[in-house]
């Protein structure tokens, strides 16, 4: 496999992994669940599917 192969491999891995986090919070978002997210002291905080949606669309 050429590092090009390689390279577009791993990005297709990392789109298919935000695609799948992002429709996880989805479906919880729609069942009122929660999520547990890490502060930036690195300590669980839990959140709002909702919320946690809203942030993650943000980036």
């Amino acid at each position: 496999m050429s590092e090009q192969e390689e390279i577009k491999l791993f990005d297709r891995i990392r789109d298919n992994i935000a695609n799948a986090q992002r429709m996880m919070l989805i479906r919880k978002a729609k069942l009122g669940e929660t999520v547990v997210i890490a502060d930036v002291d690195g300590q669980p905080v839990e959140i709002s599917a909702e919320e946690a949606l809203r942030f993650y669309d943000k980036k």
